[in-house]
């Protein structure tokens, strides 16, 4: 069975730590890289919450696997009702893989065209940094060809793609052939995108400002939700650590999908 060095390392191998964005938190939050105990079973969120902390604990997991980091912010207090202090009392590692898997070679934004089923032109419309070991570009988003559609049939097929409970959206007025689709808050993806030929633009967390200045550009903008648009990872980081490591057990929680009301829009 793996370390959690030993995971750690393999995942920086497919979305490298280094590249994660200054504001980010990836990584390993709880917990030490020296420590040598084997881990046997993850735990896969996009939220290390307290419901999924005690998730983990209940079905003897060691380590959790998330997206989104599970310290974020800094801190200024202690107390047991925080998830990282819950699992520290647990004994979890707490490994979060944030903005390096947004902006790996195959990040979430191209799972997300793989969910809408459109060619990839692996064209990354945002770069913002470079990779400090390669010096390599890198960015966010991921530009797409599809069928000639309207936005409206777009906003239909990623309501049920992504399994999203309502869309929100607005009319670029034109026909639709090339998409950049950024996951989770992306919207900033627009201008370049728009730059780049695409007609519309699928992400999440859109404010009213930048619906408004969508319909100026004449772009398609489609709010398909940060959860739906994000959680398609979680399958795949499972597939991947049970790929690399035999005989691990890693699941993805269902924890925190039922507590927040998810479950029914399956």
């Amino acid at each position: 069975m793996p370390t959690v060095k030993e995971i750690y390392g393999f995942i920086d191998g497919f979305a490298p730590f280094c590249i994660q964005d200054g504001f980010d938190n990836s990584g390993l939050a709880v917990g030490s890289l020296d420590d040598t105990r084997e881990i046997s079973r993850v735990l896969i969120a996009l939220d290390a919450t307290n419901s999924v902390v005690d998730e983990a604990a209940e079905k003897g997991a060691q380590m959790i696997v998330t997206h989104h980091p599970i310290i974020f912010h800094s801190i200024k207090h202690l107390d047991m009702t925080q998830p990282f202090s819950r699992a520290l009392a647990k004994g979890i590692f707490c490994l979060g893989v944030h903005t390096c898997l947004d902006s790996a070679e195959y990040g979430i934004s191209d799972m997300m065209v793989d969910k809408l089923g459109f060619e990839n032109l692996k064209i990354v419309p945002h770069i913002n940094r470079q990779n400090p070991v390669t010096g390599a570009p890198v960015g966010y988003g991921a530009m797409a060809k599809c069928p000639k559609m309207g936005a409206e049939e777009l906003a239909r097929l990623c309501k049920e793609r992504f399994g999203t409970a309502g869309i929100r959206w607005v009319d670029g007025g034109k026909m639709i052939d090339t998409v950049a689709c950024g996951s989770g808050s992306s919207s900033e993806i627009m201008e370049d995108a728009a730059r780049l030929g695409a007609q519309a633009v699928v992400t999440a967390d859109v404010k009213h400002d930048r619906f408004l200045e969508a319909e100026r550009l004449g772009v398609t903008l489609i709010d398909a939700g940060h959860y739906e648009t994000e959680a398609i990872a979680l399958p795949y980081l499972k597939m991947k650590l049970e790929e690399r490591f035999a005989g691990i057990a890693c699941e993805v929680t269902e924890a925190d999908r039922v507590k927040r009301g998810f479950a029914r829009r399956r």
